[in-house]
């Protein structure tokens, strides 16, 4: 340190190992003190960093062979698919053989051989490419949770669905391989939220039509009178959901109440799903679209 007391910039913008501030001129005293936190047992930041999932990735760094790959719910947090955060822990992928592969709190190591073909980097962090993280995912979440990261995957243009499919077919006696491709013919690309996509579950689970995603509706000169979350065009049955934002924002109120409007002029049904309705009362919303879609094939039906 330059001077008595003074903190080493770079022990202020990274983690670090106590050794390397040792040798910076810090004292265990000082490293114990107010202005540091451990993050791994050898690893340090300043307290004054914001915890973050990228500030734990790059303390790990420090204490792993450099062939460690991110992999499983923490890849796929870096990605920034929407997975649960139940598990706290990084999830690491060790490449080389290890003796002893270390025994770190809050740090799950594996060992395992991964291709090079199946390794990519995703914002300077180098993790297991979409189609083997979206197996790892199909063997350590449940069903609707991997849908929902899989229509992520899609949506953000991570990988294609037929890359999926090639990869899970040549991806035999691998753990995790039925779920995933039971999961794959579910998914759908252009899903904007995981409501979304748990709506969309539910009524297949419920034995009705698979409903469109995001599909424009066009007016009588070609204008874009709407877009619903999901829809049975054929049908004019337009879903909306309604996340909290659509209550609380005045402009965003306003918008849907004339896109519905703009719909229901054309003689659409609008269904306004909130999240207390996706949560509370499943079957309540499965029979409701169910009766609109008895209601209008027999209308259609009649009218041809």
């Amino acid at each position: 340190m330059s001077r008595a007391g003074e903190i080493p910039a770079q022990l202020l913008r990274a983690p670090f190992r106590s050794t390397d501030a040792i040798r910076l001129g810090l004292t265990r005293h000082q490293l114990e003190g107010g202005r540091f936190r451990h993050v791994f047992d050898d690893v340090y930041a300043a307290a004054q960093l914001p915890h973050s999932l990228e500030l734990e990735c790059a303390a790990a760094l420090l204490v792993l062979p450099s062939d460690a790959v991110f992999c499983g719910v923490t890849a796929a947090r870096l990605y920034g698919l929407p997975v649960p955060d139940q598990d706290s822990g990084l999830h690491v992928a060790v490449r080389s053989a290890m003796p002893t592969p270390p025994r770190i709190r809050d740090l799950e190591v594996h060992e395992y051989t991964i291709p090079e073909a199946q390794l990519g980097w995703h914002d300077g962090w180098q993790v297991v490419r979409p189609e083997r993280l979206f197996l790892e995912l199909a063997a350590a979440l449940p069903r609707l949770d991997l849908i929902v990261a899989g229509d992520a995957i899609l949506t953000r243009e991570l990988t294609g669905p037929e890359r999926l499919r090639m990869f899970l077919y040549e991806s035999y006696r691998r753990r995790g391989v039925r779920r995933a491709r039971q999961a794959l013919p579910l998914l759908a690309k252009g899903v904007l939220s995981p409501p979304e996509t748990r709506l969309r579950i539910l009524l297949v689970d419920a034995g009705l039509p698979c409903p469109v995603v995001n599909q424009p509706v066009y007016g009588r000169l070609g204008e874009v009178l709407a877009t619903p979350d999901l829809s049975y065009p054929e049908f004019r049955i337009a879903i909306q959901y309604e996340g909290g934002h659509h209550q609380a924002e005045r402009e965003q109120y306003v918008y849907d109440i004339g896109r519905d409007d703009r719909l229901t002029d054309e003689g659409w049904i609008v269904v306004r799903i909130t999240k207390e309705m996706l949560l509370g009362s499943p079957q309540m919303i499965t029979n409701r679209i169910r009766l609109y879609l008895t209601h209008r094939r027999a209308a259609f039906n009649r009218a041809a």
